[in-house]
């Protein structure tokens, strides 16, 4: 109690100036870092004491709405058209956001990994078409009586309108 009574304003100082999650684990050590203390103090030793008790709970509920427009601010930028840039240019230590903007890098890093993945196959289809449109062309240029420019502009004309009856 004596150790409270005597630290008052350097508790209350601590908590009204914390950012980050906040338990009672985190003050105690925190404390105990200021301190000097040889053990960090015990969860009872705040609650006993009403003043930093109501500190604590305080500034945790402002924390924890902190956090939560931090966070529907930052699914908003998503939703929006905007782009990720306008997130990291109103960035600070908030770690809502930080953790919304490591969601997003994730899922943005899975979506290119899928499109990647998706180019590569399309990329060698389309190399073998044009291997195969090329083979074509010259087997038909090797073969007697064909005219290419008139098998071109039969095959250009286009496909017959569907039979939908």
């Amino acid at each position: 109690m004596a150790f409270v009574t005597d630290n008052k304003e350097t508790i209350l100082a601590i908590i009204d100036g914390w950012s980050g999650k906040l338990t009672y684990d985190l003050l105690s050590e925190r404390l105990q870092s200021e301190l000097g203390l040889k053990r960090p103090p015990s969860r009872h030793t705040y609650t006993k004491h009403d003043e930093i008790k109501h500190a604590f709970d305080l500034k945790k509920e402002e924390l924890r709405s902190k956090k939560s427009a931090a966070i529907e601010e930052a699914k908003s930028l998503f939703d929006s058209s905007d782009k990720l840039s306008q997130l990291l240019e109103n960035l600070d230590n908030d770690d809502a956001t930080i953790a919304e903007l490591i969601k997003r890098v994730e899922k943005l890093e899975n979506e290119n990994e899928r499109l990647t993945s998706e180019n590569n196959r399309l990329s060698t289809h389309n190399d073998m078409l044009l291997e195969r449109f090329a083979r074509w062309q010259h087997n038909l240029q090797k073969m007697d009586g064909v005219d290419l420019n008139k098998l071109a502009t039969t095959i250009d004309s286009g496909l017959p309108a569907k039979n939908r009856d």
